[in-house]
């Protein structure tokens, strides 16, 4: 028993060491199969690794070299803009249209360059000077052309052209100008108030003319001949006019140290360049006017009318259209535009312009202008937006082109014109004269001080400095305000007419048609406004002029013998009672004097108020046609002055 149950036990213990022994295989195979899995997810790994690390390595050499590409595109266009901007500003520079590509870098991986390009933007006046300059750097493989990498930089520019009376600063000089060059004579022309270059009568004026300023005669000057007077009638009616209104200073006997006063014909010196007739001299002496002679004979330049017809702003900026015109103008208000900056008005022919016609800008015509209507108004762009503000640095500053251009000019009798701004006619200038006709309202008189600031042009607000009750001045052109002004020279206290336009009696206000700028209060006068009446206030210069006198002063020479012999007696009976003796000219001013006349005489009296009046009392620069600015040349002298000069006023990089 005893040894069958060890055998037993024997088997027992073989049986389950076998058991143990295979659950030990078990779990040392199933050990080995876990390894395996994790050599070979470790290799797997390990491949992947490698493969991602190869991979960036390759995007990592990519990118490099995309970035180096990117590098020679964008120095590329960063030494384009330099050289683009240096071209910009000097003599190479030909203009809006210039466009051309360089090389910037080349090796034998590929090409980088540069390409240059300008835009005018022009969406506004305000805008017109400036452009945009692109600069497009890009760099090209050699070895495939479709690789290729861009880089843009766009600067925005603005013209600043250096202008007559700046300040000069470092890096600039005075002898460096942008203003075009006038044409001949014109510069000289342009100083006088009227300048006429033939004719053996260059210059026909009558009572109630005036001209602000000096004149150049070619030949005579014929005053007040179509009044029917008598010799002697006439001769004591001038002296009378130089004793009235020409003083000497204390101390002086030169008539070229006088001060003469409205509303004497003439307030200025007279050049002739014939030697005047001794009639010429002895009505010069009578009135105590100034005059000399010249050898230096000026001819105004022959205009080129395609100049305006298109033209533009400055030489190598972009190409403008005038605005064409039929053959008459009527109602109507023209300005400048984005499309015609300067507002140049057009007309191949004759034009006739009627009632009611503002133009802010130049007027041209190749034959003919004639001024029939009231309220018309012309006047040269001045660079100013609605509320007065500068358009431009130094508005004040800028040349301006002439406001009228015209072959011939003639001023019906009866308009009502102003032009203000220099006016150039190849022939003949004739006309106005017209009649003292006041418009058909209440006969206010208001007088006082004021200032005037020049808002949008043609119109300037004038503010009274007392109080007055503007409320019963109508706002429609038919009053009008005279502001004095002191014009240079001889021209001493003087003034002009402008209608009102609006009125603010809260702020003590009138809007005036006319561009004028006064700081200081200066005597004003508010009256009803002449509806016969040319003004012009700038220089104007013609072959020769014949302007009219009122048709009032064409009296049979009886009646002016009566009006001698009247003045005789009132003159005997002041002295008899111990006044003063008048003289002619102002005996004949007062109506008093005229009773039982027909009612204009019993009225006005004869007045030599002028309903013609040529004013030059600032000297502004006009150029004689576009375009108004030319890059400076500077020579061997001053090269670094070469060309115009550009303000940066934007900058922008696009990859």
């Amino acid at each position: 028993m005893h040894t069958h149950h060890k055998a037993k036990q024997l088997r027992s213990q073989k049986a389950g060491n076998e058991s143990h022994r295979r659950q030990w295989l078990t779990v040392r195979t199933s050990r080995a199969g876990i390894s395996m899995i994790l050599v070979m997810f470790a290799l797997s790994m390990s491949l992947v690794l490698t493969y991602s690390f190869i991979q960036t390595q390759s995007v990592l050499t990519q990118v490099t070299e995309n970035g180096s590409r990117r590098d020679l595109a964008m120095n590329a266009a960063r030494a384009g803009m330099t050289d683009a901007l240096n071209r910009l500003n000097s003599l190479e520079w030909t203009g809006v249209n210039d466009q051309y590509q360089r090389t910037f870098f080349s090796d034998s991986d590929g090409d980088s360059t540069y390409s240059i390009s300008f835009e005018t933007i022009g969406d506004s006046i305000g805008s017109v000077l400036e452009l945009k300059v692109h600069s497009l750097g890009a760099w090209t493989s050699a070895a495939n052309s479709n690789m290729r990498s861009e880089y843009l930089i766009t600067a925005k520019m603005r013209l600043v052209p250096r202008l007559a009376g700046r300040s000069i600063l470092p890096g600039d000089a005075a002898e460096a100008t942008d203003q075009t060059a006038n044409s001949g004579d014109f510069d000289q022309i342009r100083q006088y108030a009227l300048f006429a270059e033939t004719g053996s009568s260059s210059l026909i004026l009558d009572p109630c003319d005036r001209i602000d300023g000096n004149i150049w005669l070619y030949d005579n000057l014929v005053l007040y001949e179509d009044p029917a007077w008598s010799s002697s009638v006439r001769e004591e009616f001038l002296e009378d006019v130089g004793k009235r209104f020409v003083s000497i200073p204390a101390g002086s006997s030169s008539l070229s140290e006088a001060t003469v006063s409205y509303p004497h014909p003439i307030a200025g010196s007279v050049t002739y360049y014939d030697y005047p007739s001794s009639s010429s001299r002895r009505d010069l002496s009578d009135l105590k006017l100034h005059w000399s002679t010249t050898n230096n004979r000026l001819r105004i330049p022959s205009s080129d009318f395609s100049a305006f017809s298109s033209y533009r702003l400055y030489e190598g900026g972009p190409l403008y259209q005038a605005v064409s015109l039929n053959s008459s103008l009527y109602n109507v208000t023209l300005k400048p535009t984005a499309a015609n900056p300067l507002g140049i008005f057009y007309r191949s022919g004759s034009l006739n312009v009627y009632d009611n016609v503002v133009i802010q800008g130049t007027l041209v015509a190749t034959s003919k202008i004639t001024f029939h209507g009231k309220g018309i108004h012309v006047t040269s762009f001045n660079w100013k937006g609605a509320d007065g503000g500068s358009l431009v640095r130094d508005a004040d500053r800028w040349p301006r082109l002439p406001t009228v251009v015209a072959d011939d000019i003639e001023f019906i009798r009866e308009t009502q014109t102003t032009l203000e701004g220099a006016v150039v006619c190849q022939g003949d200038v004739s006309g106005a004269g017209g009649s003292v006709d006041y418009a058909n309202v209440s006969n206010i008189t208001y007088t006082g001080t004021a200032t005037a600031t020049s808002i949008e042009q043609p119109y300037s607000t004038v503010t009274l400095q007392e109080y007055r009750l503007l409320d019963l001045i109508s706002a429609n052109g038919k009053y009008a305000i005279w502001l004095e002004t002191t014009g240079t020279g001889q021209t001493g206290a003087t003034g002009s007419w402008y209608p009102i336009t609006g009125v603010d009696s809260a702020h003590q206000q009138v809007t005036v048609r006319g561009e004028i700028d006064i700081a200081s209060p200066t005597g004003y006068e508010i009256k009803r406004h002449k509806q016969e009446l040319t003004q012009i206030r700038g220089p104007i210069c013609a072959e020769t002029f014949n302007f009219n006198r009122l048709d009032e002063w064409v009296l049979s020479s009886s009646y002016w013998y009566d009006r001698k012999q009247k003045w005789d007696y009132d003159n005997n009976l002041r002295r008899y009672f111990g006044y003063s003796e008048l003289g002619f000219s102002e005996w004949l001013e007062n109506p008093y004097n005229f009773t039982g006349w027909g009612s204009y005489y019993q009225s006005y009296g004869l007045s030599l108020e002028p309903t013609l009046h040529i004013q030059h009392l600032k000297d502004q620069e006009y150029r004689w046609e576009p375009p108004l600015f030319q890059p400076f040349d500077g020579g061997e002298t001053t090269p670094e002055l070469s060309g115009y000069r550009w303000s940066l006023i934007d900058w922008k990089e696009t990859q």
